[in-house]
């Protein structure tokens, strides 16, 4: 199995305030959206288009962006379902959706929950993220469709055994590769502690590590506080000298993944598609 990169996108998004004036001039957008990833078309082999968490955003439908890509780039586009948003019709109206236009690639996630003060309802027909990647590998049977689908996995998990069992839950629902968090940040202490907790696991040649470009040592501290991640010294120390020194501690990530034969990498770009040149090439 060739090195897979897979790349996250952001789909087009718009201020939800309806304003006088305040058009939402879609195409321009899209056309933009489109132009970002032509860009960087030769540096992934999977666009991921990520499902935006803001309820203050309007956002183009992750299928819809998914399938632009591929019509009119010719590029493998994966959409990112979220069972959070969808009840259980609308979700098999979406994975049914994606099948019937043969996308390549799909990804089903849990999502994060809404807070209160969103005022959004969290939708969750289903027991388990593996229930809902069942389902939908049922309904991509009888499509006889040749949709491959991703899940997520996080790391931090899988050093008990409810957190195996659900990882591989997942692969036997119907998942091919898990898309791993949180990121591997660097080639030596976190790139360590992430591959011994695949390989434990056995699930070494099943999950794609994580390369999250951050921006600067505020982001870093920003991410740690927002997700409870425990990041290394060694990015911190990278941060504080600027962002080249953090794009070098990724480039080296992504070296030696190369190196020691793993599939691949899922690669978060946080809007910002340019990104993949810089760390992939």
């Amino acid at each position: 199995m060739a090195f897979l990169r897979v790349v996250d996108v952001l789909p087009p998004t718009f201020s939800a305030s309806a304003r006088k004036g305040d058009d939402l001039r879609i195409d321009a957008e899209m056309e933009r959206f489109t132009e970002e990833v032509r860009s960087v078309r030769d540096f992934a082999d999977v666009f991921l288009v990520a499902n935006v968490k803001n309820p203050g955003l309007l956002k183009l439908d992750t299928l819809r962006a998914a399938t632009m890509l591929r019509e009119t780039l010719g590029v493998e586009a994966a959409p990112v379902i979220v069972v959070r948003d969808q009840n259980r019709a609308q979700f098999l109206a979406s994975v049914l959706t994606g099948f019937s236009m043969e996308l390549s690639w799909m990804m089903i996630a849990w999502g994060d929950d809404y807070q209160a003060s969103a005022n959004v309802t969290n939708v969750r027909d289903f027991a388990s993220l593996a229930e809902a990647i069942r389902t939908a590998s049922l309904v991509r049977s009888r499509a006889h469709a040749p949709t491959r689908l991703l899940a997520p996995v996080d790391l931090r998990s899988l050093g008990g055994r409810k957190g195996v069992a659900l990882a591989r839950g997942r692969l036997r629902a119907g998942a091919e590769i898990l898309l791993a968090q949180p990121p591997t940040t660097d080639a030596d202490e976190s790139f360590d502690q992430h591959a011994s907790a695949a390989r434990d696991a056995g699930l070494e040649r099943k999950v794609l590590p994580n390369v999250f470009h951050f921006r600067d040592e505020k982001d870093v501290r920003r991410y740690e506080r927002l997700f409870g991640w425990r990041l290394p010294k060694r990015l911190h120390e990278a941060a504080a000298r600027g962002e080249d020194h953090l794009i070098e501690l990724e480039r080296k990530v992504v070296r030696r993944l190369r190196e020691e034969g793993y599939p691949g990498v899922y690669l978060s770009t946080r809007g910002d598609p340019a990104l993949a040149e810089r760390i992939l090439s």
